[in-house]
């Protein structure tokens, strides 16, 4: 009987964690990663050296853009933590002794920044999952399962992880 109270405290737990968190994610009112055409063009320049060319008239979705990381004010971990907390993340700055694919840039000397699996313009919201989700999620149709997470690719498997991480990695 102890384990079922426990059990529902842990859910109940996770509900309100999540029902909180979804709370604060709607409580922000600007989203830099959202741009129109019809958008002041001098909050472009707080990130990018020259004001980029927009030819949408729709917001601006850069998922499948290359990306010129000299084009930048800063390197692509400097210019992401002026907003986000780099300590909520994965590591950065870790040299690579491997090649990624094109569509992932790294930094100067094959480093990873923010940008190699984050691309920087478009919508938060998914018509399908970007990332792995859980069960619970599922159950209480979660704000996770509507997020892009400004993915460069697909990772409700994994997919996008396992570019770098083997899934043997951390067994022996």
């Amino acid at each position: 009987m102890r384990k079922i109270t426990l059990k529902h405290l842990c859910y109940t737990a996770t509900g309100l964690a999540l029902l909180l968190c979804t709370l604060i994610a709607n409580t922000a009112t600007e989203n830099p990663h959202l741009v129109s055409k019809n958008q002041a063009a001098s909050n472009c320049t707080s990130c990018h050296t020259t004001v980029p060319a927009n030819n949408s008239e729709d917001l601006l979705e850069t998922k499948n853009h290359h990306t010129n990381l000299a084009e930048f004010t800063q390197d692509g971990v400097a210019m992401c933590s002026s907003c986000h907390n780099p300590d909520d993340g994965h590591k950065v700055n870790l040299k690579l002794d491997f090649e990624v694919p094109a569509d992932m840039p790294v930094g100067k000397k094959n480093t990873i920044n923010c940008l190699t699996c984050h691309y920087t313009h478009g919508s938060l919201n998914s018509t399908t999952p970007q990332a792995s989700f859980s069960v619970m999620d599922r159950f209480v149709d979660a704000e996770r399962l509507h997020k892009s997470f400004l993915l460069r690719r697909n990772n409700t498997d994994g997919e996008l992880c396992l570019i770098c991480h083997s899934v043997k990695e951390g067994s022996k």
